[in-house]
């Protein structure tokens, strides 16, 4: 009789431990890390993905999801090879610190002209506050317009 109420008693502190330490990791870990999906990267007709023009807008929007809540969002466009190797960057706090979530998240950068066409590579960088990173990189094209950009519309620029 005494052994079994000791095999209770043992089995009764490992499952409370086991309870205690399984709890206690729960908290202490990390949510995931940020995704970015792309919802368009380019100019605005969309057949043209991936293309700039020099001198004018391009446009990206990408949907941001941060579970550990955004800190900081990076932007970097810079010329993969030629002369004066041309980089634009940008970095978005402000408004959008601490949200979990940013849909649409949109800009409409200019590559000045006098720059280079070619390749260029295009990084947009999500930093949650927990210090976790995701980066989208993707490879542009900037080119020269032929004058038939319909442009677009939007309101906040």
């Amino acid at each position: 009789m005494k052994s079994k109420i000791l095999w209770w008693c043992i089995a009764a502190f490992l499952g409370g431990n086991l309870f205690l330490f399984s709890s206690c990791s729960k908290e202490n870990a990390k949510p995931a890390p940020p995704t970015i999906e792309v919802v368009h990267l380019g100019i605005y007709d969309a057949a043209s993905d991936g293309i700039f023009y020099l001198g004018e807008e391009g446009h990206f929007e990408v949907n941001i999801t941060a579970p550990g809540r955004i800190e900081k969002i990076d932007l970097e466009i810079h010329q993969e090879s030629g002369y004066g190797l041309y980089t634009l960057t940008n970095t978005y706090t402000g408004e959008y610190v601490g949200k979990k979530e940013v849909r649409g998240f949109q800009d409409y950068p200019i590559i000045p002209l006098g720059q280079a066409i070619g390749a260029y590579s295009f990084h947009l960088k999500v930093t949650d506050q927990q210090g976790q990173v995701t980066s989208l990189d993707r490879n542009i094209t900037v080119e020269v317009s032929d004058g038939t950009n319909p442009g677009h519309q939007h309101d906040e620029h």
